[in-house]
């Protein structure tokens, strides 16, 4: 029983660590995207320019994801 107690309590540790790194990419991705739109950023817009360039990008979107490397990796 101790056995799985401790396999529990890492999988709870890395749940929590999972979720501590996907909030501060969360983070970087905001504070990027703010970068970019200055003045007239909202998270409405951003959201906005998203779906409306995914959802018409037609051939494009293929490209894209072909040139496409992680956030993280993308970042000088």
């Amino acid at each position: 029983m101790k056995k799985i107690d401790t396999l529990s309590k890492k999988l709870q540790d890395l749940q929590a660590e999972q979720q501590k790194l996907q909030g501060k990419i969360a983070e970087q991705l905001f504070a990027e995207i703010q970068k970019i739109l200055g003045e007239d950023f909202s998270p409405s817009l951003a959201l906005t320019l998203i779906n409306q360039g995914w959802n018409h990008s037609g051939k494009s979107k293929e490209e894209w994801q072909k040139l496409s490397t992680s956030f993280q990796s993308a970042k000088p």
